[in-house]
């Protein structure tokens, strides 16, 4: 796996934290929509009534994750500055509940950098965020004085990775915010989708075996019957004998009217040989 990272100043590429191309800005934003069209469309569902079991991390985050899939992109208007103090309230309260929930303070602190990467991506592959510049103030600058956290996501998805029963319920909010589109550095690697496919597929597998959960199987293994298969012990003696009389019958009746049929035609021929026999007979002696 390539660990290249394309570095771009403000400054060459107007203000932007990547080389995105214009035709690309909206890849995240629209494949994030998509992932929440689900909870759009059925508004009676909850994210937390998704929870197979409790984690903090992701308990603590759901007014995060809520008001993202409440953004509306196609909004002409969007107070920017608003969106941003709504984000940071959030975040401030994610830190308290994780508090209460008393998760130990570097993995709320971990917990956070991500949940700020994830957001600044998020919202700067949108036409506002685009247009009023959140890069030159995203959260993750706010919140932990950096203005790109693209690569150190990756770098503590492998370094967690590699104790992952210890850090499960982090790789478990790394893998929705990588589900819900979040790319990083792998936006501008080339063969990067190839390869963050390839990532996420991997992170699925691990939370899998680390929280014991079997993948679904399309049938039961059984064991061989003992017991032999018997057609007398299954059919009555009368029935057996009907059916046996029966099959004779039928075969016989068949047999007679393909016999019949076939020695009216030896018949049939054999006369016609004889009458030209006496035909030539007749005639010879004339």
């Amino acid at each position: 796996m390539s660990n290249k990272t394309i570095l771009v100043t403000a400054d060459d590429n107007n203000g932007y934290i990547t080389n995105y191309t214009s035709t690309d800005v909206e890849k995240t934003y629209t494949k994030l929509k998509r992932q929440a069209s689900y909870f759009k469309r059925n508004r009676s569902f909850n994210i937390s009534d998704f929870e197979i079991s409790f984690n903090p991390f992701i308990s603590a985050s759901i007014p995060i994750f809520n008001y993202i899939y409440s953004l509306d992109d196609s909004e002409q208007y969007l107070d920017i500055d608003k969106v941003r103090e709504e984000f940071v309230n959030k975040i401030n309260h994610f830190n308290e509940k994780a508090q209460e929930l008393e998760v130990v303070e570097t993995e709320i602190l971990v917990t956070r950098y991500i949940l700020c990467t994830f957001i600044d991506e998020i919202v700067n592959s949108t036409h506002f965020g685009k247009q009023h510049d959140w890069a030159n103030n995203s959260l993750l600058s706010i919140f932990h004085n950096e203005t790109y956290g693209g690569e150190n996501f990756f770098h503590l998805l492998d370094k967690f990775l590699k104790t992952p029963a210890k850090y499960i319920h982090i790789l478990e909010l790394m893998y929705i915010c990588l589900a819900l589109g979040f790319e990083g550095k792998y936006r501008v690697i080339n063969k990067g989708q190839m390869e963050l496919n390839t990532i996420k597929e991997s992170l699925f597998k691990q939370i899998m075996i680390v929280q014991g959960r079997e993948p679904l199987t399309f049938y039961t293994k059984q064991e061989p019957s003992k017991q032999k298969f018997r057609l007398f012990d299954k059919l009555s003696y009368p029935l057996l004998i009907t059916t046996i009389v029966a099959l004779i019958t039928i075969v016989y009746t068949s047999l007679s009217i393909s016999l019949s049929s076939q020695n009216d035609s030896f018949m049939n021929i054999l006369q016609k040989d004889i009458n030209e026999i006496n035909f030539t007979a007749n005639k010879e002696l004339k």
